[in-house]
């Protein structure tokens, strides 16, 4: 059985601001970036909190075009500044995960697939 697709925002591709796609797949809320690198006025970051967790800081996910991976960062301030418009959360990078990192070798694959 698989899971429905909901489509709930779709990309204006290109250089446009809303250069992203959030759709809804069973329990998962999926989101692409469309050419991050090319937008100007685009989003860059996807941030993922829970509203529910008091203990719970969230995370920032940034792709890094120089080290082909994700780059996932964490705040370290939250507090906001006397006129309450701006927060410096200072985030800083806690860890990195490269590109296909898990993808199955050639080998692999026809191993699983039993031509080996």
């Amino acid at each position: 059985m698989t899971d429905k697709i909901q489509k709930l925002i779709e990309s204006d591709y290109g250089t446009a601001g809303n250069n992203f796609h959030v759709e809804r797949r069973g329990q998962s809320l999926n989101v692409t970036l469309t050419y991050p690198a090319i937008s100007k006025n685009g989003c860059v970051h996807v941030v993922v909190d829970q509203e529910s967790v008091r203990a719970s800081d969230g995370v920032r996910l940034t792709y890094d075009y120089d080290r082909d991976g994700w780059s996932i960062q964490q705040a370290s301030r939250f507090a906001w500044s006397s006129d309450d418009k701006v927060c410096d959360e200072d985030w800083q990078e806690v860890a990195f995960i490269q590109s296909w990192a898990r993808a199955e070798t050639e080998e692999q694959e026809n191993e699983r697939l039993g031509f080996t």
